[in-house]
């Protein structure tokens, strides 16, 4: 199998939805071994939906040209999507998450509720805390 191009490769996933992208290895057979961050929906008090960055792990089939031909898995399990709810949670109860559009308040929040071009609600971190 060619080398592959890992940015174009990088490329390729993050129009598919894959952020913060980590390619682990190649596989036999040609497929190539990742692990990403996928948007994924997840259900919150009050039943609103906020679309958060879960880990996802996946294999990539290329064809000759380096492109993607197929994607096998990608999809979250169960578990970290509650896990993805319950930081969520903690973040609101801790003050550390501001909604689109709210006023800075005092305390500066980690993260923030942003609107994408879709009209989703995305979870975003802003900044880094120290405690």
């Amino acid at each position: 199998m060619p080398r592959i191009n890992q940015q174009a490769l990088k490329t390729e996933l993050a129009k598919r939805g894959f952020e913060s992208i980590s390619i682990k290895r190649e596989l036999p057979g040609g497929r190539i071994e990742v692990e990403a961050n996928k948007l994924h929906p997840v259900p919150v008090e009050g039943g609103e939906v906020i679309y958060a960055p879960v880990p996802v792990s996946f294999s990539v089939a290329l064809d000759a040209g380096g492109r993607v031909e197929s994607i096998e898995g990608g999809d979250p399990s169960p578990a970290a999507v509650a896990d993805a709810g319950r930081y969520i949670k903690t973040l609101r109860d801790s003050g550390q998450l501001a909604a689109a559009g709210d006023r800075q308040p005092a305390s500066r929040p980690t993260h923030q509720i942003e609107r994408d071009a879709q009209g989703r609600h995305i979870l975003r971190r802003k900044r880094f805390s120290i405690s």
